[in-house]
C-alpha cells in the first residue's frame, strides 16, 4: 500500500514536470505573454478605447444632446464644465493643503524618532484604507451635524453645511496620505552625507532642505501630488454624502446614468478619463524636467526658520492641522454610534436610536447590512484572486523588460486606473460589455466583478512588479543551470520570494474593491454593497444605521491595514 502511494506521487510528479517542461517552450511562453497583454487590454484600455470610438461614431447623437438639444441648448455642456470647474477647484485646494501638511507630516515621521511613531505612521495610512463613502459620512457627522464640532460651541446645527467647503473638507481627509506616503519613503533613504556637507558650508537646515533633500524627492511629491488631485478629481462616494446641491463632475456621472442619459454621460466620462490620462502623461515624461522655483537664498530668513522655536511650531501646527482635518473626521462615526447607541442623545427616543432601526426595526436593517456585507466580501474575495492570476505574469512581463522606452510606456499603462475617476471608468466597462457594446453582462454581480478587477488591477501589480525586481536573478540562473524548465524554476525558487508580495498586492486589492463606490453604482443593477448601502441609509436620514455600517467598514479595513503593515515591516527586517 504505501509502495503504491510513492509510485502514485512519484508519477504525479512526472507528469507535473513535464506539464512544466511544456509550458516553458517558447511559443507557449510566447501565447501566454500575448493573452496576458489582451486580457489587460480587455479589461483596462479597451473600456476606454470603445467609448471614444463610440463618440466618434455616433459624434451626432452627442452632438445634438450634448450642445444643441431642440429644448435645453448646449445646458448639458454647460453643467459639465461647471461640475469639472468645481471638481478642478476642489481638487486644487485639497492637494495644497496636502503639501502645505503632508510634507512636514512625512518628514516628521521619516526623520524624527519619538515614542508613538508607528501608530501616528498607521494612523496617517488609516484614511487610504476606509472606504470614502464610510469617511464622507463620517465627516458629514463631525463637520455639518450638531453631533460634532459644533457641540463645543452649543451650536444647534453642524458648523459647515452640505457644499463646497464641505467637499473640500471630506476630501482632504482621504488624498491626504497620498501625498506624505509618496515622498515618506524617500525622505528616509535619502543620503545624509549630501545634507552634512552643506551644514559644513554654513547652509542652515531650511535652506539644505529647501536646496538639497527637496530636489531628491522631487519625483515622489509630483507623483503624490498627481494622486491626491486625481483621486479628489474622481471621488464619488464621499461627495454624494456632503454635496448637497453642488455636484461634481463624478456625481453628475452618477446622476446622468440614473437618469439613462446615455450619450451624455459617454462623453463627461470620456472628458475626465482624457483630463486623468492627460495629468499621468506630463507627471511621467517631464517629472525629472521640472524644478523647484526659487533657487535664491535667503541666508538670514531661512536661518530664522530653521530655529528650534519655528521647526517646533511648524511640526505641532502640522500634526494638529493633521488631527482636526483628517484623523478625527475620519473616524468621529465610531463616537456617533455610541452616542445613538440605544436612544437619541437629544431627545432620549429609544426607536432613534441604532439597536432599534438595526435589529428591531420591521425592515429589518440588519438584513440588508449582512447581505451587503457578504456581497462586498464575496466580490471583493473573486476581484482579488482574479487580479492576482492575471497581474502576476504582467509584473513578472514587466521587471524582466530590457528595452527601457518599451517598458516605461508599458508601465506608465498600468497606472492608467490609478488616476482615472472610478465611475468614469465604470461607466467605460459598462458601454463595453453592456447592451451598448459586447451584450456580455446586465448590470448586477458579475459587472461588478469586472468593473472592481479593471481599477484594483494596479493596486495588484504594482507591489509584484516590486517583488520581481528584488530577486537576485542569480536564484533563477542556478536553477535553469541544473536543468530546471523555466516554469520549474519560478513556482520552486522565484514563487517563495513572492509570498510577501503576493500578500500585499492581495490585502491592498481587497480594501480597494471594499471600499469603491462610483463605479459599483455605474455597473450594480439590483445588488448593493455595503458601501452603497451606506449611501442609501444617509439619503433616508438613517443615521445610526450608517454609522454602524461605517463602523463594519472602518474596522475591516483598519485589520486589512494592520496586516499589511506588519507584512512590509517583516519584509524589511528580512
Amino acid at each position: 500500500m504505501v509502495s503504491e502511494q510513492r509510485d502514485l506521487e512519484v508519477k504525479l510528479r512526472r507528469n507535473v514536470l513535464k506539464a512544466e517542461k511544456w509550458l516553458s517552450k517558447k511559443n507557449v511562453l510566447t501565447v501566454g505573454k500575448v493573452l496576458t497583454i489582451v486580457i489587460f487590454v480587455l479589461i483596462v484600455l479597451g473600456p476606454i478605447l470603445y467609448l471614444l470610438l463610440q463618440i466618434l461614431i455616433n459624434w451626432k447623437d452627442i452632438n445634438s444632446t450634448v450642445f444643441n438639444d431642440p429644448i435645453l441648448g448646449n445646458e448639458a455642456f454647460k453643467m459639465m464644465m461647471r461640475s469639472i470647474g468645481l471638481s478642478f477647484q476642489v481638487a486644487a485646494v485639497v492637494t495644497a493643503f496636502d503639501i502645505l501638511v503632508g510634507v512636514p507630516i512625512a518628514w516628521i515621521l521619516a526623520r524624527y524618532e519619538f515614542r508613538g511613531k508607528n501608530i501616528l505612521d498607521t494612523l496617517v495610512d488609516m484614511p487610504m484604507a476606509v472606504p470614502t463613502s464610510a469617511l464622507g459620512f463620517s465627516i458629514y457627522l463631525f463637520w455639518g451635524t450638531n453631533n460634532g464640532i459644533s457641540r463645543l460651541f452649543n451650536s444647534q446645527v453642524g458648523l459647515v453645511s452640505q457644499g463646497t467647503i464641505l467637499i473640500i473638507l471630506a476630501h482632504i481627509a482621504f488624498t491626504f496620505p497620498y501625498v506624505t506616503r509618496s515622498i515618506k519613503g524617500i525622505i528616509a533613504d535619502l543620503d545624509l552625507n549630501l545634507e552634512k556637507a552643506g551644514k559644513t558650508l554654513g547652509a542652515s537646515p531650511f535652506t539644505i532642505a529647501r536646496m538639497i533633500s527637496l530636489p531628491m524627492v522631487k519625483e515622489g511629491l509630483l507623483a503624490g501630488t498627481v494622486l491626491a488631485f486625481t483621486r479628489s478629481l474622481g471621488e464619488t462616494g464621499a461627495t454624494l454624502i456632503v454635496s448637497g446641491v453642488y455636484q461634481t463632475a463624478p456625481v453628475v456621472i452618477v446622476s446622468w446614468m440614473k437618469g439613462l442619459k446615455i450619450p451624455t454621460t459617454a462623453f463627461l466620462a470620456l472628458i475626465l478619463i482624457l483630463i486623468s490620462l492627460l495629468l499621468l502623461t506630463v507627471v511621467r515624461l517631464f517629472a525629472r524636467k521640472v524644478g523647484l522655483p526659487w533657487n535664491k537664498v535667503f541666508p538670514k530668513f531661512e536661518r530664522k526658520l530653521s530655529s528650534k522655536k519655528v521647526t517646533r511650531s511648524r511640526d505641532g501646527i502640522s500634526m494638529f492641522l493633521f488631527f482636526i482635518f483628517v484623523f478625527v473626521p475620519a473616524l468621529f462615526v465610531i463616537i456617533y454610534l455610541f452616542q445613538w447607541w440605544g436612544r437619541s442623545p437629544f431627545s432620549g427616543d429609544t426607536q432613534a436610536g441604532m439597536i432599534y432601526q438595526v435589529f428591531q426595526a420591521p425592515d429589518q436593517k440588519i438584513t440588508e447590512i449582512l447581505h451587503a456585507l457578504g456581497t462586498s466580501l464575496e466580490i471583493a474575495l473573486i476581484v482579488t484572486l482574479v487580479n492576482l492570476v492575471i497581474a502576476t505574469p504582467m509584473a513578472l512581463m514587466i521587471s524582466k523588460m530590457k528595452n527601457k522606452k518599451v517598458k516605461g510606456f508599458v508601465d506608465l499603462l498600468i497606472d492608467i486606473p490609478l488616476v482615472i475617476p472610478s465611475s468614469a471608468l465604470g461607466f467605460s466597462i459598462f458601454f463595453l460589455w453592456g447592451t451598448n457594446g459586447m451584450h456580455l453582462l446586465s448590470p448586477g454581480f458579475f459587472m461588478i466583478v469586472v468593473a472592481h478587477v479593471s481599477f484594483t488591477y494596479s493596486y495588484c501589480v504594482r507591489p509584484l512588479i516590486g517583488s520581481f525586481d528584488a530577486i537576485p536573478t542569480m536564484y533563477d540562473e542556478a536553477a535553469t543551470a541544473f536543468g530546471a524548465s523555466k516554469f520549474t524554476a519560478f513556482r520552486k525558487v522565484t514563487l517563495p520570494f513572492l509570498k510577501s508580495g503576493l500578500i500585499a498586492a492581495a490585502i491592498m486589492t481587497f480594501t480597494r474593491s471594499m471600499s469603491e463606490t462610483g463605479a459599483t453604482i455605474i455597473t450594480m443593477g439590483v445588488e448593493r454593497t455595503i458601501p452603497v448601502l451606506l449611501v442609501d441609509f444617509f439619503e433616508a436620514s438613517t443615521f445610526p444605521a450608517a454609522a454602524f455600517a461605517s463602523t463594519i467598514l472602518i474596522i475591516i479595513s483598519f485589520a486589512m491595514l494592520l496586516l499589511l503593515r506588519r507584512i512590509t515591516r517583516r519584509d524589511k527586517r528580512e
